[in-house]
């Protein structure tokens, strides 16, 4: 059954996943042929023992690196639901959730990606969106306008 609601937008981190998975590669690369370069070629003892663990040290560290990318990206659960009541913002169990009346703006830094949603009551409110942070902005925008004149509804929502 989906959920009832006008739009929903979630995350793209796929830039900065992709980068830590290409350090992750190359880092394992590197250090699995360090670890056989005293193979190839004839060094001194000591210091194919040194290399052969540095190479073992950098494969390790690539392996926990990849791993530990991969796994943040498959727990991340962070997206922004419009609603016909509300706006939610759920950061990986934590929801906030601010109503249409007491939404006065929303503002956005296109540089980094920050949505700035101003409050008629409490602080504004941060949240990161990335790459379409206008997009998002625009949207929200767009449906605070509606909500305030009862036009928001979601396509979804009958009884």
């Amino acid at each position: 059954m989906p959920t009832p609601g006008v739009d929903f937008f979630r995350i793209d981190r796929a830039g900065a996943t992709t980068r830590l998975l290409v350090i992750a590669g190359v880092m394992v690369a590197c250090g699995a042929t360090a670890v056989g370069a005293h193979l190839v070629h004839r060094l001194p003892v000591d210091v194919s023992h040194l290399v052969s663990l540095c190479g073992g040290v950098t494969v390790i560290a690539g392996l926990v690196l990849g791993f530990g990318t991969m796994a943040m990206m498959l727990f991340e659960n962070v997206y922004l639901a419009i609603r016909d009541d509300d706006l939610l913002l759920h950061e990986n169990g934590r929801e906030t959730s601010v109503a249409w009346d007491d939404l006065v703006r929303v503002d956005v830094d296109a540089r980094t990606g920050v949505l700035t949603l101003a409050r008629r009551e409490g602080g504004p409110i941060r949240w990161y969106a990335g790459k379409s942070a206008k997009d998002i902005a625009s949207k929200v925008e767009e449906a605070r306008r509606k909500a305030a004149h009862g036009l928001l509804k979601s396509s979804s929502g009958g009884s």
